[in-house]
């Protein structure tokens, strides 16, 4: 048997497995749609089967094609060319069967629906391995792609304007807080019950994040075409110094196995006492991978003995395609899938008695959700920020604590 053979037999077995579970995903779908929504047989068939189609995608993109990686930009086009190719054969081909086998053969709905998908199961593999999940080569080769690159998401000047604005007003409250006008850390700043529950929480070695919002005045900053992200996290290193945060904070030539996995390669460009230029390649995870290439502006600003004040603003963000392959290379500032186009980072840190309290504060601009896309763009746009600061000073803690 040639290795080409058992290599097409393997992906087939995968590819079924991974059928199998849709299978049961749609006539879950299916049912739940028809016997507590009541739709139409047919009509639920079909949102039952464009709910599978997306659950199959995901997996295949994950498992059975693995082996094919592939660029955002060019993810999103596997998903158009998936409801071209696969949509289309499973929508048709089950509506008709399932026509002919309940109308004509008066099966039973469910019966019928486990028939033509099995009909439909080959065909699709085939479609899938030549077409959807194909080298971008031969992509081309069909036509199914245009000559030209495709970008995803462009950043528009008026929601870099709105960033900008938005971070000015945010460290002129930080202003006030470096001089002593509101409490230097955003957990004294809670009202009393919530502030005891906070302290307490760090206490036990919890961090505490919740979501900020900067007014502008008594409105807010608008944003047309992008996402600003604003969480404030903060964690209590017990018997640390702030010399000892800060110490570790600037080393960023470490920070590749400090903040491992998140920061693939770190380096310092350049320091002239308490400010830095650095450079880091950061991975950003969730459903989909996005590897991005980013320059910051950093300054420390000592505020008194045990109080210090870190500003962070990013110069240059570049998503990265292709990663790890011989075509790896950077797409176009600000024209890219949009994961990340701006990112500050504002850190307090406060030395007392049981230890050093080391808050971070981040503000981040990204895309909007793209309509009909909020599965697999969504989660990381929305759910990224929060979780990479709680990493960030999950991390802090823990290599401060085992020192």
């Amino acid at each position: 048997m040639s290795g080409a053979f058992k290599h097409h037999g393997c992906r087939w077995m995968i590819f079924n497995a991974v059928g199998v579970v849709g299978l049961f995903f749609q006539l879950t779908c299916l049912a739940a749609l028809r016997e507590v929504l009541g739709l139409h047989y047919l009509l639920a068939t079909v949102v039952a089967i464009e709910l599978t189609i997306l659950h199959n995608f995901w997996w295949h993109a994950r498992w059975t094609w693995a082996d094919r990686p592939i660029s955002r930009a060019g993810l999103l086009q596997r998903l158009i060319r998936f409801h071209l190719t696969n949509g289309v054969v499973s929508l048709a081909g089950s509506l008709a069967m399932m026509a002919g086998l309940v109308e004509i053969g008066h099966l039973n709905y469910l019966a019928a629906n486990v028939i033509s998908v099995a009909v439909c199961a080959v065909a699709n593999f085939v479609v899938s391995d030549r077409v959807v999940f194909a080298s971008a080569v031969c992509v081309a080769m069909l036509g199914l792609v245009p000559a030209t690159p495709v970008y995803a998401a462009d950043l528009r000047a008026g929601d870099a304007t709105a960033f900008d604005r938005y971070a000015r007003l945010t460290e002129a409250r930080m202003d006030r807080e470096k001089s002593g006008r509101l409490p230097f850390l955003q957990v004294d700043q809670l009202p009393d019950d919530r502030r005891r529950q906070a302290h307490a929480k760090l206490r036990r070695g919890e961090i505490v994040v919740s979501r900020m919002r900067t007014r502008d005045g008594d409105g807010v900053v608008t944003f047309h075409d992008a996402m600003c992200h604003h969480w404030v996290g903060t964690v209590l290193v017990p018997g640390a110094r702030l010399d000892d945060v800060v110490t570790l904070m600037q080393s960023y030539d470490r920070y590749q196995d400090v903040y491992r996995p998140a920061v693939r390669y770190s380096k310092t460009l350049s320091r002239n006492g308490d400010h830095f230029k650095i450079s880091l390649q950061l991975l950003m995870k969730k459903i989909i991978s996005v590897v991005l290439n980013t320059e910051s502006d950093v300054d420390y600003i000592p505020v008194s003995p045990q109080r210090m004040q870190v500003r962070s603003t990013s110069t240059r963000i570049a998503e990265v395609a292709d990663v790890d392959t011989p075509h790896q290379r950077e797409q176009p500032v600000g024209r890219d899938d949009g994961f990340l186009w701006r990112f500050n980072n504002y850190c307090a840190l406060e030395q007392r008695a049981e230890g050093t309290f080391v808050q971070c504060e981040s503000i981040s601009l990204s895309r909007d959700v793209p309509f009909g896309l909020g599965w697999l763009v969504g989660p990381f746009v929305t759910e990224v920020p929060r979780e990479s600061l709680e990493f960030t000073l999950g991390a802090i803690r823990k290599r401060l604590s085992a020192d």
